[in-house]
């Protein structure tokens, strides 16, 4: 089962012709499971891996890699997962990585799609006193955003 209609890959598809460099989605889940046990299961991690390889056909610059979060711990750790659904962007040349502990659907699709291009592009959309102010910085700082519809 799909979540992109053929529309909205052609959609996507064209947005990431964008894209300047290989991005590297790397995918932390949890190994399915013939038993559900309540409270011990991902309930969307199958459906994210899905969709993210759906966005990752949508473009050869997309690379995913698909990890188990409990056979892999240390790779998690060293990409900064700490727990399930997670999942990072990052790009060859970028300082830094995007983290995401959601399945990005709704509100967060169109945040993942934008994510895609700035890692991409190794830029933001930042003023340029915004930057200035952060080229001040002397150490390494650690920003969360919280995407949520209210």
């Amino acid at each position: 089962m799909g979540f992109l209609s053929a529309d909205n890959q052609n959609e996507i598809k064209h947005l990431f012709e964008g894209l300047a460099g290989e991005v590297q989605l790397i995918y932390f889940t949890q190994k399915e499971s013939p038993l559900f046990i309540p409270g011990h299961e991902c309930e969307t991690c199958k459906d994210t891996r899905t969709l993210l390889e759906e966005i990752a056909g949508l473009s050869d610059k997309i690379k995913l890699e698909v990890h188990d979060f409990v056979a892999e711990t240390e790779a998690a750790r060293e990409h900064g997962i700490d727990r399930i659904l997670g999942f990072v962007m990052t790009a060859e040349g970028v300082k830094g990585k995007v983290r995401y502990f959601v399945m990005p659907c709704g509100y967060e699709f169109a945040v993942l799609v934008g994510s895609l291009l700035d890692v991409s592009l190794g830029k933001t959309d930042l003023s340029e006193s915004s930057v200035e102010t952060l080229r001040t910085l002397d150490k390494d700082l650690h920003i969360q955003v919280f995407v949520t519809p209210t």
